[in-house]
């Protein structure tokens, strides 16, 4: 095995370890905010902070896409990507809080009738730190410097929980203390990682340095990217949109509640993708790159849905934890959960087509899946409530896996089979890694 090969599946193990660390904290979150702020409070954060978030993901122009595509492949200097990404950002935020105060008061009526204005407004000033914790992050994304990358988003989850306990439990804040945790744990995280950005590889920010060329670069490649990851977003959130506009906050809350569970059994695919993409976009050779994707699919298909008929039975245990205001979440999870397996293993393959420079791809079908999945919501949701919204995610989920199956096998030529299906090699790699770990037990 090459030294290649050691390196991408030593990232990929710590950055899962690090990841198991980060869904045991955002689960400890979940509780936490369902048991202090109920269905409805729960349902009211989650569209106050779905704003700043969408604003975010629709404003970033691919930028942060691209920072890990230029440099993993060292074509530009980091002095140069950190004070564009500094700049870009601030910029971009600033843009986003207006044009986000603007839609507040234009469809508060519509979707934030219950929501007090201070508190949406509030939310919206969280988008300068989520922007630059967004540009930043990729940095390290794209140095392959997964002990920091993965740092800093244990770090984002730990803060946003320490300062919900603070001002939710202890001083008892409620709604208003929850969205200042939010706000406050991105700006912690930023703080951190421009922290070590400015220790480990001394960058500091000078205009001088901005360059208008590689803007205009990073944008050219990254909106592609951006429309895709905009769209992909919007398809998964904009149910909670829809939901909030035919029902009451208590169903989103519950909807929520069942989706962020969920969507933890993605961490096997979060973990592995984010090593994958720098690292088939610094890849030349084809071969490598198939094989690479095509073992890391095959056994994220084969966890994920492990994980998935697992989770079916125990759903009512795990949802007891958030209280008994939750059981109507029960259902939702078990009829989510195999969408969101399938949604694991196209994360992958996503990726990797991203990493080959084929952003567009990915592109036509997220945008394809969000007016799929809104004209799906539109026609369950006022039939069945918010089950229908559970039955539209997962039916949504599956076409888009088969879709972008079949796009992978066109970009890459492999058979289905290769991607989808284990292979003897895959379980002779179980069975020495167990003889491995056995043996080094037995030695201490």
């Amino acid at each position: 095995m090459t030294q290649s090969k050691h390196s991408f599946i030593k990232n990929s193990i710590f950055t899962f370890t690090r990841q198991v660390t980060n869904i045991v904290v955002g689960f400890l979150l979940i509780i936490v905010l369902a048991r202090f702020l109920g269905p409805t409070g729960q349902g009211q954060y989650a569209l106050i902070t779905l704003v700043p978030t969408v604003i975010m993901i629709f404003l970033t122009l691919g930028i942060n896409t691209s920072t890990i595509y230029y440099v993993s492949r060292d074509e530009v200097k980091l002095q140069t990507v950190y004070n564009n990404n500094i700049i870009t950002g601030i910029v971009l935020s600033i843009t986003g809080v207006i044009l986000g105060g603007i839609f507040v008061l234009l469809f508060k009526d519509n979707f934030f009738a219950d929501i007090p204005y201070y508190l949406l407004f509030l939310g919206l000033f969280s988008l300068p730190p989520l922007f630059l914790r967004e540009y930043f992050q990729t940095v390290f994304q794209g140095l392959q410097d997964f002990k920091k990358y993965n740092s800093a988003m244990v770090i984002h989850q730990a803060a946003i929980l320490g300062f919900v306990v603070l001002l939710v439990i202890v001083f008892k804040v409620g709604l208003a203390g929850a969205v200042s945790a939010f706000l406050l744990g991105s700006l912690f995280s930023f703080l951190y990682m421009n922290y070590q950005l400015r220790k480990e590889y001394h960058l500091r920010l000078s205009l001088k340095d901005f360059s208008t060329e590689y803007l205009k670069s990073s944008v050219k490649y990254g909106i592609k990217a951006n429309i895709s990851n905009a769209a992909s977003f919007l398809n998964y959130r904009a149910v909670i949109f829809i939901l909030g506009y035919y029902l009451v906050d208590d169903d989103v809350g519950r909807y929520v509640a069942a989706m962020n569970i969920g969507e933890r059994l993605s961490i096997f695919a979060v973990s592995i993708s984010s090593v994958l993409y720098p690292k088939i976009a610094s890849t030349a050779d084809e071969g490598g790159r198939n094989r690479i994707t095509s073992i890391v699919s095959r056994n994220i298909m084969a966890v994920t849905i492990l994980v998935a008929l697992v989770g079916i039975p125990v759903a009512p245990l795990i949802i007891s934890l958030l209280g008994s205001d939750f059981s109507d979440s029960v259902l939702l999870l078990q009829v989510i959960l195999p969408g969101i397996a399938l949604l694991a293993v196209e994360k992958v393959l996503s990726n990797d087509i991203a990493g080959r420079g084929k952003p567009e791809l990915n592109m036509y079908l997220s945008i394809f899946n969000v007016f799929f999945n809104i004209i799906i919501n539109i026609i369950l949701i006022p039939k069945y409530g918010v089950i229908g919204a559970a039955y539209a995610t997962t039916i949504t989920y599956t076409v888009s896996f088969l879709v972008k199956i079949m796009i992978f096998k066109y970009v890459s030529g492999q058979a289905y089979s290769n991607f989808l299906i284990l292979k003897r090699s895959d379980f002779d790699f179980y069975m020495n890694t167990f003889r491995k770990l056995k043996g080094k037990l037995s030695r201490t």
